[in-house]
């Protein structure tokens, strides 16, 4: 198999055709034009055909995010994913990438084990959930300016982690190591809304129809951020959000009595998985 660099202006046709004929209702058709301007995006090819697709994306320093892996639906179960992503991550290390992360559903195990066999290990059990843009009794969040101190995050994902759910769209990528300055890049953009106790990133519009916030919780407790940040897409003029949410049991109730839902594409659970060489 060969690795095709695909041209994300020329390429889009074959990019959506090979992605209907892998699975029809594949996510990644719904907004394929906005994502495939983000990374490396690659195609695995036989004879001038494409046989697999998938993204990297270089969050700096080193760092790396390995998305939308797809095989062609007649050659799954041939050992062409384990030789495709074999490629990207040498595609990685050529650019200097070191450390690589993906996100899988708990049940898709195939991939998991395919990207444990890889030297991908889990380091963190999430769930993507959608909630609906609510005006509802809430404390509000409001835009933090330059010159305000946000404390850093505290009993999200990033504080458990060390890894930061970077906003979908603008940075190519997602969970790079934490760092600071990445709040106050946040604050310059207008992406940061807090309250006495609560914080969280936001961007508006990620996905178009329905209207869409993507939201990365940095602190305050359940029942108190929830309901704010419902609060805040709706004065945003958003019809829903979505975020990365820790999970647990424990969590995953009190998720459900706050009325978010799971997505309808990701399952109740998903695994952060992350390779590091050296």
């Amino acid at each position: 198999m060969d690795l095709h660099r695909i041209d994300s202006e020329l390429e889009v046709g074959p990019l959506r055709e090979f992605l209907s004929e892998s699975d029809p209702h594949d996510y990644l058709l719904e907004d394929i034009d906005r994502w495939t301007r983000e990374g490396r995006l690659w195609a695995g090819t036989e004879g001038g055909s494409w046989v697999a697709f998938g993204r990297l994306n270089d969050l700096g320093r080193g760092e790396g995010w390995v998305g939308a892996l797809r095989v062609a639906l007649s050659r799954r179960g041939q050992g062409l994913g384990a030789e495709f992503l074999a490629l990207l991550v040498s595609d990685a290390r050529s650019i200097g990438l070191t450390e690589l992360r993906a996100v899988i559903e708990d049940g898709n195990l195939a991939s998991r084990r395919l990207f444990s066999r890889l030297g991908f290990r889990p380091i963190f059990e999430m769930t993507l959930r959608c909630g609906k843009a609510e005006s509802v009794p809430a404390e509000p969040l409001l835009p933090v300016r330059a010159g305000d101190t946000v404390d850093r995050p505290i009993g999200w994902i990033a504080a458990r982690t060390g890894r930061v759910d970077l906003l979908p769209g603008t940075e190519g990528g997602r969970f790079g190591r934490w760092d600071p300055r990445i709040l106050d890049r946040w604050i310059q953009e207008g992406k940061l809304y807090k309250s006495r106790e609560m914080a969280a990133a936001v961007q508006i519009d990620w996905q178009r129809e329905p209207r869409t916030m993507w939201v990365n919780p940095l602190r305050g407790e359940p029942g108190s951020l929830i309901p704010s940040v419902a609060m805040l897409a709706k004065q945003l003029g958003q019809e829903e959000w979505q975020a990365f949410l820790p999970s647990s049991d424990d969590l995953r109730r009190a998720y459900a009595e706050l009325g978010l839902r799971p997505h309808p594409h990701w399952g109740d659970r998903v695994h952060l998985y992350e390779r590091i060489d050296g």
